[in-house]
């Protein structure tokens, strides 16, 4: 008898195993009774903290370097979305990852405590880890010349910094930094914890690539499982990609995305949400109707500085980005800088600065071109890009063939390593980039 005991618990277990109910229970409140909720969703701020920099030579090779991110301005930036958020009173502000620079545990603390005015004020915070944040071996600090290793994020501390997420979660992945929250009686928000870092501090760079764990996969499921059981729509939130949005996959979509598609069509996801490639982009599967849409959020550190605000009926999502304005909460000093007063102009001179010195490069390294040739291409090639990452290449056929038609267009056509891009840069057919309405 005893015998025949251990084995039914055994099987039970498994079967709990398999749907991914083995998980730590936390919260058993909705975040809100209203049945027309909004929240804001946002990626890749790449935080630094003002404490570890000092403006000086280290830290200004850094900025040259970015990636036409802007990390001297990001406290204003910080202080406009909070008391934006403050008046409009979403129900929670959502950032799927790389909140920090480079994993700084300092930085993740000063955000923390830039944010903690929307928790005063009843409006939740739900954050998952980008591939930048957890034990990430580029933390630094820069001091004059120098640049030196700082205490890095660990999971133990992203739970206890980011806690309100895990507090107010109705399910937690044990093996991950995954967690469920009820948002209110008709939607379940799950957040993914989908990045590959080392267990403990690293002198290793991030890795750029991301996989969600078999335990994790098995906890989604478990969590899809009971969601409609309990009649509730999921809406998923990752870092990495479950599309290829153009045409670099490698290390932008998910290594497992093929599986993770397939559970969340078999469960009729409507939408996930992500960021990581810094890019404005919203996709439907290929070839394959009433798939999951994926809503991925540029980095809210580059042009335009954008979020999504997302409004939920019991039968309908509509999304639409919003553009951050800072003039509004300047201070009369603040007033007096034009990066600040102009910010969206500033944010895009960043992102060109650094185009003209990548695109330069790869020109001058494949082409034999004139100058004034190479300025056409250069300048197409930015304007391009910017198209793409700002969420502004969707065109019509009649647009597409008339940007064909142009100077600058032809000139890269004739790149071979071009060839492909143009096609991602220029062709958007897919879906708009900057709202959507489903009905479900």
């Amino acid at each position: 008898m005893r015998r025949a005991t251990i084995i039914l618990t055994l099987l039970i277990t498994g079967c709990l195993l398999a749907l991914g109910l083995t998980t730590t229970q936390a919260a058993d409140h909705d975040l809100t009774n209203n049945t027309k909720p909004n929240f804001w969703v946002l990626s890749d701020p790449h935080f630094i903290a003002p404490s570890l920099h000092d403006q000086q030579a280290a830290f200004k090779q850094i900025t040259q370097t970015a990636a036409g991110k802007d990390l001297t301005d990001q406290p204003v930036a910080l202080h406009a979305l909070v008391q934006t958020a403050l008046k409009k009173r979403p129900t929670a502000v959502i950032i799927t990852g790389d909140v920090t620079f480079n994993g700084e545990l300092a930085s993740a603390k000063s955000l923390a405590r830039r944010l903690r005015p929307l928790q005063k004020a009843g409006i939740h915070l739900l954050i998952i880890p980008g591939n930048h944040d957890i034990n990430d071996g580029w933390a630094r600090k820069f001091s004059g010349k120098q640049q030196s290793p700082t205490p890095q994020i660990s999971p133990s501390a992203w739970r206890q910094i980011f806690a309100d997420g895990y507090q107010n979660a109705c399910a937690v992945d044990n093996d991950s930094l995954s967690y469920a929250v009820n948002l209110n009686k008709r939607y379940r928000l799950l957040l993914l914890d989908d990045n590959t870092y080392p267990a403990h501090t690293s002198t290793d760079a991030p890795n750029t690539g991301g996989k969600l764990k078999q335990s994790t996969l098995l906890w989604l499921e478990g969590q899809l499982h009971s969601a409609k059981a309990a009649g509730q729509q999921t809406l998923v939130f990752t870092h990495h990609n479950l599309y290829a949005h153009s045409m670099m996959k490698q290390g932008w979509v998910l290594d497992n995305a093929a599986t993770l598609r397939h559970i969340l069509n078999r469960y009729h996801v409507p939408v996930l949400f992500s960021g990581h490639i810094h890019a404005q982009d919203i996709m439907a599967a290929p070839k394959q109707k009433h798939a999951t849409i994926e809503i991925v959020s540029g980095s809210f550190s580059m042009t335009p500085a954008s979020y999504g605000v997302v409004t939920l009926t019991p039968h309908q999502l509509h999304y639409q980005t919003r553009q951050l304005k800072l003039t509004p909460y300047l201070t009369a000093k603040q007033r007096q800088q034009p990066s600040l007063v102009h910010y969206q102009r500033h944010l895009k001179k960043l992102f060109q600065q650094m185009n003209d010195n990548m695109v330069a490069q790869h020109i001058n390294a494949n082409h034999r071109l004139t100058k004034q040739q190479a300025n056409v291409e250069i300048n197409f090639l930015i304007n391009a890009n910017w198209r793409f990452e700002t969420g502004n290449d969707f065109m019509t056929a009649q647009q597409l063939a008339k940007l064909k038609q142009t100077s600058g267009y032809k000139l890269a056509a004739h790149d071979s390593q071009l060839s492909g891009p143009l096609g991602t840069l220029n062709g958007d057919h897919n879906l708009p980039d900057h709202h959507l309405t489903l009905r479900y």
